[in-house]
C-alpha cells in the first residue's frame, strides 16, 4: 500500500466546519436523548409511569418532541456524508478508497466493541460499522438514484408496516409480555448492584438495544443515503451555491416534519391503543423524526454562514471535531454519576434532575474541547482511529 503522506489542504479537501459545528450539535442532542437511558430504564419502563410531576412530564415531552429520534438521524446523516468526503478524500491522495473505508469500519467496530460490552449497552458504532459496509454498493451511484433508493428505505418499510397491520387484524404488534418486572430489576442491579451484576445487567439491556436498532436500520440506511447524496451533490463545500435549494430543503422538512411530530405528542398523551402507537411509532421513526433532522441540519447550514454564528458556534465546531472521543466520554462520565460503582443516581435522578446533569456535562465537554483542539489536532480516540486506518502515525500537537 502507498504510504500516507500528509498535505497542505486544498480547497477540495480541508476540513468543513459548519460540518463539525453540526456534529458537536448532534453530540449534545444524543446526549440528551441517552440521559433518560444513562438514569432510568427506558428500555422496560415509561419515565411517565414513574416521575408523575407536571414538571418531569414537561421534560419527557420536551425531549420527545424536540430532540428523541432526530439527533439518531442527524448522526445518521453525518456518517453517510463523511463516507463520501472520506473517499472523495483518498482518491485524491492516490489511496485506495474501498481498502481504506473497510479498514476504517473495522476499527470502528472494535471502539464500538469496547464502548458496547465494557462501558455502556446503548453503543451506536458498532451497528454503524456494520451498516456501513452496505454504503460501498451506493459509491458510484449518482446523486438523483442515491436520493430516490433514500426515500424508498422511509416510506416503503411504513407502507408494509401499516399494510400488514390492517391484513392481519389491529392485534398483530400487540406484544403481551410485561416489562415492568425487567425495569425493576435493572434499577436494583444499575443502583447497588456489583461489578459481575453490572456487567451482566449491560449484556441483557445490549441485546434489548439491538433489537431497537434492528428496527431502526432501513431508517439509518437511508439517512445515510441522503448525507451521501448531499455530499455528492456538494451542499457543504458550496454552502452559497445552494442558498435556494437549502432554504426549499428547511421548508419542506419543516412543512411534514413539525405537524407528525405534534401528531405523535398528541397521540402519545391520548393513549389510543396499542396497535395505533405502533403505527404512530413506526411514523415518527421513518418520516416525522427524519424530517426534523433534515429540517436541522438544512438551519445550521444556513446560520452558520454569519460570522456571528460561526463565532458562537465555536465550542460546537471543536467538540464536533472529536465526536467520538466525546461520545466514549458522555458514556464513562455517565454511568460513573449513575450506577452503583460512583454517585449510584440510577433510578433516582428525575427528568428535572438529569437535564442538569445534561447540561453540566455537556458544558465540561464543549470546554474541555476548546482547549484540546486548540493545543491538539485530533481528540485522542480521532487519532488512534486515523493510526490504525492509515498505519501511520501523526503529529499531535498545533503548529
Amino acid at each position: 500500500m502507498q504510504p500516507f503522506v500528509p498535505a497542505q489542504p486544498s480547497p477540495a479537501n480541508r476540513r468543513i466546519d459548519a460540518l463539525d459545528a453540526i456534529r458537536g450539535v448532534a453530540l449534545g442532542g444524543i446526549l440528551l436523548v441517552n440521559m433518560g437511558l444513562f438514569a432510568f430504564p427506558a428500555l422496560y419502563l415509561n419515565a411517565t409511569d414513574v416521575w408523575t410531576s407536571a414538571p418531569d412530564k414537561i421534560v419527557e415531552g420536551m425531549v420527545g418532541f424536540f430532540a428523541e429520534g432526530k439527533f439518531v438521524s442527524m448522526f445518521s446523516f453525518l456518517f453517510g456524508l463523511g463516507f463520501i468526503l472520506f473517499l472523495q478524500s483518498a482518491e485524491k491522495k492516490g489511496l485506495p478508497p474501498v481498502r481504506l473505508f473497510l479498514r476504517r469500519l473495522l476499527v470502528l467496530l472494535g471502539i464500538g466493541w469496547i464502548h458496547a460490552y465494557l462501558i455502556w449497552f446503548g453503543d451506536v458504532l458498532c451497528f454503524y460499522s456494520v451498516l456501513g459496509i452496505l454504503l460501498l454498493f451506493f459509491r458510484k451511484m449518482s446523486p438523483p438514484a442515491l436520493l430516490k433508493w433514500a426515500l424508498g428505505l422511509l416510506l416503503v418499510p411504513v407502507t408494509l408496516f401499516i399494510a400488514l397491520g390492517v391484513m392481519m387484524g389491529p392485534d398483530f404488534y400487540t406484544d403481551a409480555a410485561s416489562y415492568k418486572d425487567l425495569g425493576y430489576k435493572a434499577i436494583e442491579v444499575y443502583r447497588s448492584g456489583t461489578l459481575r451484576q453490572l456487567w451482566s445487567q449491560n449484556a441483557a439491556d445490549l441485546n434489548a438495544a439491538r433489537m431497537g436498532y434492528l428496527f431502526e436500520t432501513p431508517m439509518m440506511l437511508a439517512m445515510f443515503l441522503l448525507g451521501a447524496y448531499a455530499g455528492k451533490r456538494g451542499f457543504f463545500r458550496q454552502p452559497e451555491a445552494y442558498a435556494p435549494l437549502i432554504r426549499k430543503i428547511q421548508l419542506w422538512s419543516a412543512v411534514i416534519g413539525w405537524p407528525l411530530v405534534i401528531g405523535v405528542l398528541w397521540a402519545g398523551h391520548a393513549h389510543l391503543g396499542s396497535a395505533l402507537d405502533d403505527y404512530i411509532m413506526m411514523i415518527d421513526t421513518y418520516i416525522a423524526s427524519p424530517a426534523v433532522s433534515i429540517f436541522y441540519i438544512a438551519t445550521l447550514t444556513r446560520l452558520l454562514q454569519r460570522n456571528s454564528w460561526q463565532q458562537w458556534m465555536r465550542p460546537f465546531q471543536a467538540a464536533g471535531r472529536m465526536a467520538a472521543t466525546n461520545y466514549l466520554l458522555q458514556s464513562v462520565t455517565c454511568v460513573w454519576i449513575y450506577y452503583s460503582f460512583g454517585g449510584g443516581l440510577y433510578g433516582y435522578a428525575s427528568p428535572t434532575m438529569y437535564i442538569l446533569i445534561w447540561l453540566m456535562v455537556l458544558g465540561i465537554q464543549l470546554t474541555v474541547s476548546t482547549w484540546w483542539m486548540s493545543h491538539f489536532r485530533f481528540g485522542p480516540v480521532e487519532w488512534i482511529w486515523r493510526k490504525l486506518t492509515y498505519g501511520k502515525a501523526y503529529a499531535v500537537k498545533v503548529q
